[in-house]
Parts: C-alpha cells; sequence; structure tokens
C-alpha cells in the first residue's frame, strides 16, 4: 500500500500477528499472545526468527519461564517472512540497525489494512522530523535513505516502549525477570482506535500495557535516560550506580541528559520523570548496566544510531547544539568499528 493511502481500519474479527524478532523481547509477546489467543481475540501468532533459536522454536515449541511457571507454546515459525499471509499486526523486535533491510519484507508481510508495531529503543522511525523543505521524514540515522518512511509509511506505526526485563538464557527459551509493561500510543491528532484495540489485545494476554498520551512523552522520557546513562556507562565500561559515583562522568551524563530534555521541550514533549531526580536515583540504584554496555561486552554491534545519533538528528532539526552527546556518539562509534 503507497504511504499516501488511506489506512483502512483493523477488520472486525480475530486478527493474525506476526513477531519479527523472536528473541527476549519478541519471544516474550509471542508467546503470551500465543497462549492467550482465544481470549486476546486472536486467529493466529507467528514469529520471524533465525538460526538455532528458529530451530529449536520448529523443533520444541516456544518455551515462555516467568517467576510463576514454565510453559511451552507451539507457534509457526519461519525465517522467510514471505512464507506467511499478509498479516493484521506485525511486532517488530529488532536491533534498529536490522529494520531498514527488512523494508520491502515488511511491507509485503502487512495487509492492506495492517498495522505495524516497532518495539525499538531510542527515536522509531516513523517518528517526523523535518525534511528542511517543509515536510517531514524520519531521521536518516534510522531510515537511510528514507525506506521504511517509504515501504511501509508513518500512518501504519503504532508506537511501542517495553519496559520489561527479558533474557534468552538458550535457544527457544525466553524468561521474564520484571514483568513490566509496554507503552503504546501515537502523536496528537491521530486516530487512536487502533491502540486500544491493541492494548485491549495485550491486556488480555498479561501484557500490562500503558497509553501515555501524547506519545513522544513516553519517547523522549526514555531517550534522556537512554542518551546520558547508556553512553557513558558504555564508555566507563561501568554499571549505572558505580559510574555516577565519579563527580566528573556524573556531569558528562547530567549535561548529555540536559542536552535530551531541551529537544524534548523543543518537540513539546512533557517528561515524565524530572531529569535530575532520575539521576539521583540512578546513582543510589542497583549496579545494572544498560543495554549498550551489554551489547559492548557481549561482542555485538551498539544500537548507537537510533538512540544516540537519531537524537542528534532530531536537534539538529530545531538547531539545537548537544555538544556532549555529540562527542560521545563519535566515540562510541569510534569503539564499535574497533570491535568489528
Amino acid at each position: 500500500m503507497p504511504a499516501s493511502a488511506p489506512l483502512p481500519p483493523l477488520p472486525d474479527r480475530p486478527l493474525s500477528i506476526c513477531v519479527v524478532g523472536a528473541g527476549a523481547i519478541g519471544g516474550t509477546i509471542a508467546a503470551k499472545l500465543a497462549l492467550a489467543a482465544e481470549a486476546a481475540g486472536l486467529a493466529d501468532v507467528s514469529v520471524v526468527a533465525r538460526g538455532a533459536h528458529l530451530a529449536a522454536i520448529q523443533s520444541q515449541g516456544l518455551r515462555l519461564t516467568t517467576p510463576e511457571r514454565s510453559q511451552v507454546v507451539q507457534v509457526t515459525a519461519t525465517d522467510d517472512p514471505d512464507t506467511l499471509p499478509p498479516q493484521d499486526i506485525v511486532i517488530t523486535a529488532l536491533k534498529g540497525h536490522q529494520v531498514p533491510p527488512m523494508a520491502e519484507a515488511l511491507g509485503r508481510l502487512l495487509a492492506p489494512h495492517g498495522r505495524i508495531l516497532p518495539v525499538v529503543n531510542g527515536v522509531p522511525w516513523w517518528y517526523p522530523i523535518a525534511d528542511g523543505s517543509g515536510g517531514q521524514k524520519g531521521a536518516e540515522e534510522v531510515d537511510p535513505g528514507g525506506v521504511l518512511w517509504r515501504e511501509i509509511g508513518p500512518e501504519r506505526a503504532i508506537g511501542a516502549i517495553a519496559v520489561i526485563g527479558a533474557t534468552l538464557p538458550e535457544p527457544g527459551h525466553v524468561e521474564v525477570n520484571i514483568d513490566g509493561h509496554f507503552d503504546l500510543g501515537r502523536l496528537p491528532g491521530q486516530d487512536r482506535t487502533d491502540v486500544e484495540r491493541l492494548a485491549t489485545i495485550f491486556d488480555a494476554a498479561g501484557l500490562v500495557t500503558k497509553q501515555t498520551q501524547p506519545f513522544q512523552n513516553a519517547i523522549f522520557s526514555k531517550l534522556y535516560s537512554n542518551c546520558g546513562f547508556n553512553s557513558v556507562c558504555a564508555l566507563a565500561r561501568a554499571p549505572m550506580n558505580r559510574m555516577l559515583a565519579d563527580p566528573v562522568l556524573f556531569e558528562l551524563t547530567r549535561d548529555i541528559v540536559m542536552e535530551v530534555a531541551a529537544v524534548a521541550d523543543a518537540e513539546g514533549a512533557e517528561l515524565l520523570e524530572d531529569p535530575e531526580k532520575r539521576l539521583l536515583r540512578a546513582r543510589v540504584g542497583p549496579a545494572f548496566k544498560p543495554s549498550t554496555l551489554q551489547d559492548l561486552e557481549r561482542g555485538r554491534p551498539m544500537e548507537i544510531e537510533p538512540i544516540f545519533g537519531a537524537a542528534l538528528a532530531v536537534g539538529r532539526s530545531h538547531g539545537i547544539a548537544m555538544p556532549k552527546l555529540e562527542m560521545v556518539t563519535a566515540l562510541l562509534r569510534s569503539v564499535d568499528r574497533a570491535e568489528d
């Protein structure tokens, strides 16, 4: 469907849902939806995975372990989205850099009325910024060449932020450590009928939801802490509380947080927690390692562009200088190249 075409409503029948990227977060979503499919009003739940994880799901099912129990659910699993029928809802739970190469396949996977729910860290590809010509586009850092904007269209996207703790201890097995919640929403002026329906589906499956409105409040409330904590923890190779115990690193983190807070203000977003209080809470909190540090320690590519690069892009669209975030982003890019 062209991005400019009117978007039909979701059909009034049980829906099909495909989770693309069934790792820790995606696998949790898929397993819970499949276990409660009838109660949640779903016709089918499928996953797109790869490698040993895919093989385990196909041969043994997808195992979900929570503090209460361990269950196995059978789901349709494939590594090729083109083998699946068009889907009413597609949920992507991938690293930011993994999504653009799949733009065409995701576009084919969506039914004409289909919605996409990108669960991402940082600035999502569908978030509009000024294109310099009086129009809007996604940040180049998360949507190179505008391929997702073109092949899928931002009007199809329902905002999603995952605030849960889950791991993948072995192929085919996802484990939930912190139930948390999912924040779902749309930007001001956008119809939210599909958000309400998806929230009902998630809630019926035991996936607790919030609906922060306007949704940029949720985006920037997570982005300012991601930009500050994730970057400095990775460069210092230290968990949050230990990193923030150093006065110099505390001030660097604070400067980055306040740079992003200024961009949030320019975007009309209201932060859900005062940045100063968030910094102090993290300093006396547990020895938590943000995802960027975890990726670095495990030799995986860090999510630099969706979190840091795209935040800089939004700042540039307002003419806001962000020298401290720019500095740590350049350092992280250099570290990432050295790890290749």
